[in-house]
C-alpha cells in the first residue's frame, strides 16, 4: 500500500523515552486553575517556583484539544514514560486548567545550545462544564505561553473540526499586541504566536489526491482553503480558516493511526506495553516525538528569547489581566515582565558584585578600586545576562544596582581603611613604647635604636594587616616624632651621663693632684731631712777627720815617746802589740763601717759614697800611720824604757782617743741608719708621686677620651639627624606620591572577564535553528560586520583593550563607536 498509514518500520523502533532527558522523575503541577468561588483564575505557587528556578532559554509545548482524546498520553510519550500526566478512560475530563511537568526536559538545539522544554497539558476546550469564554481564555493562555501549540484531534479535518477551532477567531478578539491596538490586529499578533501542529489521532484516511500521494501538511492547507459561495455561514467558515492561517503562519500537520484495535486495551493505553501497540503506531509515535522536539524551540517574544523567570512573569501578567476583566496585552505584559526581569537583573548584579568582590583584598586605594572595577564587570555581566526591555527600564535598574554596589563598596572601603589604619596605629604605638623603653635602658645607644627601627620597618612593611593610604605617612610621622624624640632624649641622657663621668673624672683627677701635691711635699720634706742628715754626716766626718788628725798627732807624740823609751822594749813591744791589735780592730771596724756606709751611700746618695771613700782613705792612712808607728816603735825600743812614764801617759791618751773614735763611729752608724730610713721614705714618696702622676695622666687621658667620644657622639647625632631628615623627606614625598596616585583614580587593571557578555537586547539574534555565528575569517581577523556590540567588547578585552572598553562603556558609547575602535585596532 502506498498510503501514508500503510508504511511499516523495517526494524524495531526505539522507544520515545530516548527522545528527551531529564524527565525520568517529576510530577504534574497545576500552573493555572479556576476558582469556582471567586470566579477567577489562580496561579500555582509550586509551578511558578519551578519556572523561576529554570535558568536559561525555555521552550514550551502545549497540547490542546477536545476532552478525553489523549492529550495527556502524547505528553507522557514526550516524557518517555507511560505515566505522568493523568490519563483515564472515563467520560469525565482529567485535566482542569493548565498543568505543567515539574521537571523541564533538557534539550539541545541545532546549534548545540542547551534549553529547557516545559510541557503543558490543557483542559479540553469543549468539556461539558465549560462556558464559551472560559474555553477561549484557556485556549488563549495556552497559545500565548507556548512555543509549539499542538492541537490534538480524533479523525480527519472536517467542518466540525474547523468549527471547534473557532476559538482562534474568538482569541483574536480577546488579545491585543499593545494597548492602543485595534480589535483586528491578527496580522501583527501572528509574530507572537507559536508554531502550530495539528495532530490527527486514529487517522484512517488515505492521503491521496488525483491519484498521487499528498503530505499531511498539504492535507491541512487544502482544508484551510476558503469555501466557494456566499452567505453568512460561508463567511463565518472562511473567517475561521483565515484566522487560523493568519494567526499560525508556521503550521504543520501529523497523523497517527489507532494504537490498538482492542477497545479494552485502548481504555488502558497509559499502562499498555509498547509491544502491545500496533507497529505503525509505534513508528508514527516515534516520528511525532522527533518532530515535536525539533519544532519546540525556545520561546521568543519578538527578538527576545524567554527564560523560566520571564515565562513565569508573562503568565502572572496574562492571568492578572484576565482576572481584572481586561484584554491581555502582549506589550503591556512584556513591559511588566521586562521591568520585573530588570529588577531581578539588578538584584543578580548586586549578588554577583558581592560574591566576586574579594574582601581580603589589601586595604590600598588602588587595590580596592581595581577589585571594585572587577566586581562591577561581573555585576554588569550578570545584569546584561538577565535584563530585558526598553533602554529606559534597563538604565533605571542599572543605576539602582550601581548605586547599591557603590554604597556597599564605600562602606567596605571605609571599614577596610579604618581597620588598616587601626592596625598601623597599633604597630606604631607598640614600636613607640619599645623605643621609649629602649631609650631608658642602661647602655642604650643610637646605633641600637637604629637597628630597632630598621627591624620594625621591615616588619611594618611586611604586615598584611597594616596597609592603607595612611601607612607610610604615619610611618614618616613616627620617624619624625617618636623616633626623633627618643633619639633626642637618649642623646640628652648620654650627654648628661658623659658630663657626669667627666665631672667625676675631673674630681678624681683633682684628688689625685692633691695626693701628688702632698706626696711632693712629703718628698720635699724627706729631701730636706736627707740634706740635714747629709750636713750632720759632713759634720761627723769633719769631727772624725779632726779626731783622726788628733790621733795622728797623738801617735806622733807616742812615737816620739816610744823612741825615748826604747829601753823599755818589752813594755814597748807589749804596748806595740796592743796598739797593733787595737789598730787592727780599729781598722777592721773602720773598714766595716766604711763598707756599710759606702753601701748605704751607694744605694741612697752619691755624697755618702764620697764620704765612705774618704773614710776608707782615712783608714788606709791610719793603717799606714800604724805601720809607720810600728817601724818607729821598733827603732825606739831602746828608748822605751826611758820613756815608760811618757808611754803610759800616751797609752792613756790613746785609750781616751779610741773611746772618742768609737763614740764618733757609733754616732756615724746612727746617722747612716737615719739616712737609710729617710732614703726608704723618699723612695716610697717618689713611688707614690709616680703613681699619683700616673693616675692624673690616666684621668687626663680618660677626660680627653670622654671629650673625644662626646664630640664623636655629637657628630653622629648630627649625621643621624641629617639622615632622619632625609628619610622623613623621602617618606613624605613617597606618601604624597601615593596620595596623588590614589587621587588620580586610574582605570582598572586589565583583567580577564568572568564570562562573555550575552547578546545585547537591541541586537537581533539568529534563529535557534541556524548555525553558530562566525566572527573570524581565514586570517584570524574578526568579521566586524557580523559581531554584536557585546561580542566586540569581549574581543577587545581579550586582546588587551579592556581599559578602552571600560572607558567607552562609562561614556555609553554606541555600536558604531565600538566598530570604529575594532577597525582601528585590526586595521580593517
Amino acid at each position: 500500500m502506498s498510503g501514508w498509514f500503510g508504511r511499516r518500520a523495517a526494524t524495531a523502533t526505539p522507544p520515545p523515552a530516548q527522545a528527551g532527558s531529564g524527565s525520568s522523575s517529576g510530577t504534574p503541577l497545576e500552573l493555572i486553575k479556576w476558582n469556582q468561588d471567586t470566579g477567577k483564575f489562580e496561579l500555582g505557587s509550586e509551578a511558578l517556583r519551578v519556572l523561576k528556578q529554570t535558568r536559561g532559554p525555555v521552550g514550551v509545548v502545549a497540547v490542546c484539544g477536545r476532552a478525553r482524546q489523549g492529550k495527556s498520553f502524547i505528553l507522557n510519550q514526550l516524557l518517555g514514560r507511560s505515566g505522568g500526566f493523568q490519563v483515564a478512560p472515563t467520560h469525565r475530563p482529567c485535566t482542569k486548567g493548565l498543568w505543567m511537568w515539574s521537571s523541564p526536559v533538557e534539550r539541545r538545539g541545532a546549534d548545540g545550545s542547551r534549553y529547557s522544554l516545559v510541557l503543558l497539558d490543557t483542559e479540553g476546550i469543549d468539556a461539558y462544564d465549560q462556558t464559551g469564554q472560559y474555553s477561549t481564555q484557556i485556549f488563549s493562555l495556552a497559545v500565548l505561553l507556548s512555543s509549539l501549540f499542538v492541537f490534538n484531534q480524533m479523525g480527519g479535518i472536517d467542518e466540525a473540526a474547523l468549527d471547534r477551532l473557532s476559538l482562534v477567531t474568538e482569541m483574536t478578539k480577546h488579545i491585543r499586541v499593545r494597548a492602543s491596538g485595534s480589535t483586528d490586529d491578527s496580522a501583527e499578533l501572528a509574530s507572537f504566536t507559536p508554531a502550530f501542529l495539528w495532530l490527527l489521532r486514529d487517522f484512517y484516511l488515505r492521503l491521496e489526491e488525483d491519484g498521487r500521494q499528498v503530505t499531511p501538511r498539504d492535507y491541512l492547507e487544502t482544508a484551510l482553503q476558503p469555501l466557494q459561495g456566499s452567505g453568512r455561514a460561508v463567511e463565518s467558515k472562511n473567517q475561521i480558516r483565515e484566522s487560523i492561517k493568519s494567526l499560525f503562519p508556521d503550521r504543520d500537520c501529523f497523523t497517527l493511526v489507532r494504537p490498538v484495535n482492542d477497545e479494552d486495551k485502548l481504555a488502558r493505553l497509559d499502562t499498555l506495553a509498547q509491544g502491545e501497540m500496533r507497529p505503525e503506531f509505534r513508528e508514527g509515535l516515534h516520528r511525532l516525538t522527533q518532530i515535536i522536539f525539533s519544532k519546540a524551540q525556545p520561546k521568543r517574544l519578538g527578538s527576545q528569547i524567554l527564560s523560566g523567570p520571564m515565562l513565569a512573569g508573562l503568565t502572572e501578567a496574562y492571568v492578572t489581566a484576565i482576572n481584572n476583566g481586561a484584554v491581555p496585552t502582549i506589550a503591556t505584559a512584556w513591559q511588566g515582565v521586562a521591568e520585573a526581569e530588570s529588577r531581578r537583573a539588578a538584584d543578580a548584579a548586586v549578588a554577583a558584585y558581592t560574591s566576586t568582590f574579594k574582601e581580603d583584598v589589601p586595604a590600598e586605594e588602588s587595590a580596592l578600586d581595581a577589585e571594585h572595577q572587577h566586581a562591577l564587570l561581573a555585576a554588569q555581566a550578570a545584569f546584561d545576562e538577565i535584563a530585558i526591555g526598553d533602554t529606559d527600564v534597563k538604565k533605571a535598574n542599572e543605576a539602582r544596582w550601581r548605586e547599591a554596589c557603590q554604597a556597599r563598596f564605600q562602606q567596605l572601603r571605609d571599614r577596610k581603611l579604618a581597620q588598616a589604619s587601626a592596625a598601623c596605629e597599633k604597630l606604631l604605638n607598640e614600636a613607640t613604647l619599645r623605643l621609649q623603653a629602649l631609650a631608658r635602658q642602661e647602655g642604650a645607644t643610637v646605633a641600637r635604636m637604629q637597628e630597632e627601627v630598621a627591624a620594625f620597618e621591615q616588619a611594618y612593611k611586611a604586615s598584611p594587616e597594616a596597609t592603607g593610604p595612611t601607612k607610610w605617612p604615619r610611618f614618616a610621622e613616627f620617624l619624625r616624632d617618636a623616633y626623633g624624640g627618643a633619639v633626642r632624649d637618649l642623646s640628652a641622657r648620654i650627654e648628661e651621663r658623659r658630663k657626669s663621668e667627666a665631672a667625676a673624672a675631673a674630681q678624681a683627677a683633682e684628688v689625685s693632684r692633691l695626693k701628688a701635691q702632698q706626696a711632693e711635699q712629703r718628698a720635699a720634706a724627706a729631701e730636706s731631712g736627707v740634706s740635714q742628715l747629709q750636713a750632720r754626716l759632713g759634720e761627723v766626718e769633719r769631727q772624725l777627720a779632726e779626731a783622726q788628725a788628733e790621733l795622728a798627732r797623738e801617735k806622733a807624740v807616742a812615737a816620739a815617746a816610744a823612741t825615748r823609751v826604747a829601753t823599755l822594749q818589752q813594755q814597748v813591744q807589749h804596748l806595740t802589740q796592743s796598739k797593733e791589735a787595737e789598730a787592727r780592730s780599729l781598722g777592721q771596724q773602720a773598714q766595716a763601717q766604711l763598707a756599710a756606709a759606702q753601701a748605704a751611700a751607694q744605694a741612697e746618695t752619691a755624697q755618702l759614697r764620697a764620704a765612705g771613700a774618704n773614710a776608707e782613705r782615712a783608714a788606709r792612712e791610719a793603717q799606714a800611720e800604724a805601720a809607720a808607728a810600728q817601724a818607729e816603735a821598733a827603732a825606739l825600743r831602746q828608748q822605751l824604757e826611758a820613756l815608760q812614764r811618757q808611754a803610759a801617759a800616751a797609752g792613756a791618751a790613746t785609750q781616751d782617743a779610741a773611746g772618742r773614735v768609737a763614740a764618733l763611729e757609733a754616732e756615724k752608724e746612727q746617722l747612716f741608719e737615719s739616712a737609710q730610713v729617710l732614703a726608704t721614705e723618699k723612695a716610697e714618696l717618689q713611688r707614690a708621686k709616680e703613681v699619683a702622676e700616673a693616675q692624673l695622666a690616666e684621668v687626663q687621658r680618660g677626660r680627653q677620651a670622654a671629650e673625644r667620644q662626646l664630640a664623636e657622639a655629637q657628630q653622629r647625632m648630627q649625621t643621624q639627624e641629617a639622615e632622619l631628615r632625609a628619610q622623613l623627606r623621602a617618606r613624605e614625598e613617597e606618601a604624597q606620591r601615593a596620595v596623588q596616585q590614589a587621587t588620580a583614580a586610574p582605570a582598572p587593571a586589565a583583567r580577564a572577564p568572568l564570562a562573555p557578555h550575552p547578546p545585547a537586547v537591541e541586537e537581533p539574534m539568529h534563529d535557534a535553528g541556524g548555525e553558530a555565528d562566525e566572527f573570524e575569517d581565514a586570517e584570524n581577523l574578526p568579521n566586524i560586520s557580523k559581531m554584536t556590540m557585546a561580542q566586540m567588547k569581549v574581543w577587545l578585552a581579550e586582546h588587551g583593550h579592556e581599559s578602552e572598553v571600560w572607558s567607552m562603556s562609562q561614556k555609553k558609547a554606541k555600536k558604531a563607536d565600538f566598530e570604529a575602535l575594532m577597525r582601528r585596532v585590526t586595521g580593517q
